[in-house]
């Protein structure tokens, strides 16, 4: 579950995180001083940008609303992004008969979006 908000921005260091297929089954592995990572009230959600998800927040048999980012750092890439959410939400639809219901895209001029 995400707790509060969530964020992308640089570590203080020491944020809680335990990493999907880390290095032992629930070992604190916690941010470090700098990194990018994504973060809510809680801790880290995940980190080396969208590169290692925590277990914290990961999606599991009990998921009812998730949160996916596909990031892009130039044109091409974003419209390779769009494409893809395009498709994913496609495909949640048929293998998992539920409807997709939102589809955002931030970018510095658009850094939010309330629910």
């Amino acid at each position: 579950h995400i707790a509060g908000d969530m964020h992308l921005g640089k570590a203080k260091g020491g944020e809680a995180f335990v990493s999907v297929g880390g290095n032992g089954e629930n070992e604190s592995d916690p941010a470090r001083e700098g990194e990018i990572m994504y973060y809510d009230d809680e801790g880290a959600v995940c980190r080396s940008l969208n590169w290692r998800d925590g277990t914290r927040t990961q999606v599991n048999d009990d998921t009812k609303n998730a949160v996916i980012v596909i990031e892009s750092v130039n044109a091409e890439q974003a419209a390779r992004a769009k494409e893809a959410m395009s498709k994913l939400s496609e495909l949640i639809e048929k293998y998992f008969n539920v409807e997709t219901t939102a589809d955002y895209t931030l970018t510095k001029d658009n850094p939010s979006v309330q629910r």
